[in-house]
């Protein structure tokens, strides 16, 4: 029985998930977050627990309960240059700087990795969101940090404690082309990921994408960009991401260059046409919260 199936739909069918990312990064992406929940076409999201605005999500997710599909953006970087974050458990053990801020990029994250620093911290942003009473759906990876063999496993070990489905896809080739990391570090994680799927501890994708940073970010040319990615999509489980933000001060002066990329992602995953185009071509809807479901 494929994904489709266990979700109760055709073998041959197409199911859809539209996933917001960078939740609780800054005010405009709360605010933007519960404009699309009130919308109703976005499926799932995911929350940054060392971000400022991660409390003001956490309230949102209480009060929407199960239908807000909140998962953990498990975090170990901060790509910004004036806006900086760092880890919930402490700095130190090569996650960090000189100042105690994480790395701007995973490539550094790796190079002086210690895993034991690195379970520590990424369990304890897991504790800070269940303590913050987040029901939560889902666990993933922001920037993808965690597409490396030693930090995969700690994700996976994670999922399969709290009985969470990770957001991976099932192909060596698709993460390697994810995570744009060597094709070994591509099948080492694709094999833990088949592995936790054949044990029952996860559910994969059949494929992911991420909405363009800085192309395509008129409407027009944003909905044929997804309708075009919709059409290539074969029966299956997808996931479609984008960086919804409402469009405020504070998020240009944060993002200053890719804060049109962001304002773009929340016109399109609350617009009438995306849903028009998803309904002609015969997709379903699904969440991350059902995945869950099928894991308990």
């Amino acid at each position: 029985m494929n994904t489709p199936q266990r979700l109760g739909f055709a073998a041959d069918d197409r199911v859809l998930i539209l996933h917001a990312d960078d939740i609780g990064m800054c005010q405009a992406t709360v605010s933007a977050w519960q404009g699309l929940l009130d919308e109703g076409l976005l499926t799932s999201a995911s929350a940054m627990a060392p971000c400022p605005w991660f409390p003001a999500a956490a309230k949102l997710a209480r009060e929407r309960g199960p239908a807000a599909d909140l998962g953990l953006h498990l975090t170990l970087n901060c790509e910004w240059d004036a806006y900086r974050w760092g880890p919930v458990a402490g700095p130190g053990g090569g996650l960090t700087d000189a100042l105690g801020y994480f790395h701007s990029k995973a490539i550094h994250t790796h190079a002086e990795l210690d895993l034991t620093v690195a379970r520590r911290e990424l369990s304890a942003q897991v504790a800070r969101a269940k303590a913050l009473g987040i029901p939560l759906s889902h666990l993933d990876s922001h920037m993808l940090t965690l597409f490396h063999p030693g930090l995969a496993a700690i994700y996976l070990d994670l999922c399969r404690e709290h009985r969470l489905p990770p957001l991976l896809p099932r192909t060596a080739a698709e993460v390697s082309r994810l995570a744009v990391v060597s094709s070994e570090w591509g099948d080492a994680v694709a094999k833990l990921a088949l592995d936790a799927e054949a044990a029952g501890d996860a559910i994969l994708l059949d494929s992911w994408e991420v909405m363009p940073f800085n192309a395509h970010v008129e409407p027009a040319a944003r909905l044929a960009w997804v309708c075009n990615w919709l059409d290539q999509r074969g029966p299956g489980l997808h996931c479609l991401v984008g960086h919804p933000a409402d469009d405020t001060p504070e998020l240009r002066a944060i993002a200053h260059k890719d804060w049109p990329t962001r304002v773009a992602d929340r016109h399109i995953l609350g617009s009438s046409a995306l849903r028009a185009a998803i309904t002609e071509r015969g997709f379903h809807l699904s969440g991350l919260h059902a995945l869950r479901e099928l894991l308990n």
